[in-house]
């Protein structure tokens, strides 16, 4: 998360909008939690053998146990991933439906009237 954090504080270019500075911070945050989370299981799984080795069981019992909390683990970290990217991109879908409900415009509908007597003419004095 640390490379997130310097990244939030870096100062936009003049080339890259705000629609893009947030895109790359969100892909961001996803590769971290992805990286944090796949690591994290492979730790696991390798401390996991050697906590079994030390209750000394059968060797068939310790297979199917660490095969289960192996799978177990697994489908946590799998779950938590698609969760984690099924709401980014369902966020990501309901702000481009938004967008394209007004026109293109991120700002609303209304906002055409702040602007309606505004004429773009030199001043001369």
């Amino acid at each position: 998360m640390w490379d997130a954090m310097f990244m939030g504080m870096r100062s936009m270019s003049r080339d890259e909008s705000m629609v893009e500075y947030m895109l790359k911070m969100l892909i961001q945050v996803l590769i971290n939690f992805s990286l944090g989370l796949l690591m994290a299981l492979v730790i696991f799984i390798f401390g996991l053998w050697s906590i079994i080795k030390s209750y000394q069981p059968n060797p068939l019992t310790a297979v199917a146990f660490f095969l289960s909390a192996a799978c177990a683990a697994f489908a946590f970290v799998s779950t938590y991933l698609f969760l984690v990217y099924g709401a980014a991109a369902g966020g990501l879908y309901g702000t481009a439906k938004i967008i394209s409900a007004n026109g293109g415009r991120i700002e609303g509908p209304g906002d055409r009237r702040r602007y309606q007597n505004v004429r773009n003419r030199p001043h001369y004095y």
